[in-house]
């Protein structure tokens, strides 16, 4: 886990994998917006909150790129999940 101290407050994130399940926690800080990159073999694979990263509140899928379903999302608290393929 880490976090940036930005002009506009605090930027946190964490991450923990279990056998095929990643977890990245992501606090992004008011008036701002962020791009996450998530580990995922697909996007359906993603979800945020328990529900399809896609439909969620603030998240907007922009593509895939090495590996990772990548978002834009504004500020706010995030949760997401994605299942990987065991290597």
């Amino acid at each position: 886990k880490g976090h940036h101290d930005s002009m506009y407050g605090r930027v946190m994130s964490s991450w923990n994998r279990e056998n095929e399940l990643v977890t990245l926690s992501v606090t992004i800080p008011p008036n701002t917006s962020a791009t996450v990159y998530i580990p995922a073999t697909d996007v359906q694979s993603v979800k945020e909150g328990g529900k399809p990263a896609g439909k969620a509140r603030g998240v907007k899928f922009i593509g895939m790129a090495r590996g990772a379903a990548v978002y834009s999302v504004g500020s706010g608290n995030y949760r997401f999940e994605s299942r990987m393929v065991k290597l």
